[in-house]
């Protein structure tokens, strides 16, 4: 409807919310704007496990992409293939929301610094008492700061991370050019991204894909953490995403082409998502228990995604990058 600016899902969500009476929600939604609504939306620390990065057999897919090694993640897989022998090296991560990424990257052992920027003070004050708490508090430090002025600041590293983050930015190309000035020479950016639709509007190939896997999954394992039966991918309207966070997604499907013209891709891993991610959006909990008969419909998720890859395309990419 009006090229999915809103759609039929936007009435029945708003009817979910006033039956809950959540009204007072919907109109702080309306009356929060522009950046205010995206610190708003990322205000949240704890962490999901309504989504497919919540199921181990999902991550050690991931790592078998990165590294050709299920127990090998991407972190590892770079500290030994382009950190190896490089000392004193210093990171700024842009967007780390709640630290758990640069922690990771952290236990490579590859950084004498990393430093976190975001947006959301709870989740720097979140990311700050994690560090602490696992004595990673001498290599990560974490700082509110709006990205778009830091970025702009004339500060230099080594390393510069971008872990779920740069599909939030708008102004591509100006903004691949200021990071590329953050670098020092034979500085690296280093990129764990969402490439897929923007502002999640998903394909008609995706929505067939997804729909499909859905069928074939027992009821028991569509079942949403408010009792609600999955029963399809669901396009969101461009309203919902705008009122939800403005930045998520916000120009995608521009991100891996205005990589490729302003970086030299030294390492380019392609990771899938096309069908994964939209399939066990809010029904990952059901996938974590590790039993056999999960496993083998995790395999069977896994399979449904591999035969449409060649023709849908990958979603979400590893990739190794320098300034040209």
């Amino acid at each position: 409807m009006f090229g999915n600016l809103v759609n039929r899902h936007d009435a029945l969500r708003v009817g979910r919310k006033l039956r809950r009476g959540q009204l007072d929600r919907l109109v702080s939604k309306v009356r929060v704007r522009g950046t205010e609504r995206v610190v708003t939306h990322w205000s949240a620390v704890d962490p999901s496990l309504q989504e497919w990065w919540a199921v181990p057999a999902v991550v050690r897919r991931w790592n078998t992409f990165a590294s050709g090694d299920p127990e090998v993640g991407f972190p590892e897989h770079v500290a030994r293939t382009w950190l190896s022998g490089r000392t004193g090296l210093r990171a700024l991560s842009l967007g780390c929301g709640t630290g758990g990424n640069e922690v990771i990257w952290a236990g490579t052992g590859a950084f004498e610094q990393i430093t976190g920027v975001d947006i959301s003070p709870d989740r720097i004050e979140y990311a700050t008492g994690q560090a602490k708490q696992l004595g990673l508090d001498d290599v990560l430090s974490f700082r509110t700061a709006d990205v778009s002025e830091l970025l702009r600041a004339g500060e230099k590293y080594d390393i510069v991370l971008g872990l779920q983050s740069l599909h939030h930015f708008d102004r591509l190309d100006e903004t691949m050019d200021l990071i590329a000035g953050l670098l020092n020479p034979g500085g690296l950016l280093i990129v764990d991204e969402f490439v897929g639709p923007t502002k999640f509007q998903w394909t008609d190939g995706q929505l067939r894909a997804v729909d499909a896997l859905l069928a074939e999954l027992p009821e028991e394992r569509r079942r949403l953490a408010d009792g609600r039966l999955k029963r399809r991918a669901v396009r969101p309207s461009l309203l919902s995403m705008r009122l939800d966070d403005p930045s998520e997604a916000v120009d995608a499907a521009r991100l891996l082409p205005a990589l490729r013209e302003r970086y030299q891709v030294l390492e380019e891993r392609p990771y899938g998502g096309t069908v994964l991610h939209v399939a066990l959006s809010g029904i990952a909990q059901n996938f974590r228990d590790g039993t056999p008969a999960t496993a083998a419909l995790v395999e069977r998720c896994f399979a449904a995604e591999d035969a449409v890859l060649a023709e849908l395309g990958h979603d979400f990419v590893f990739m190794v990058c320098e300034p040209r």
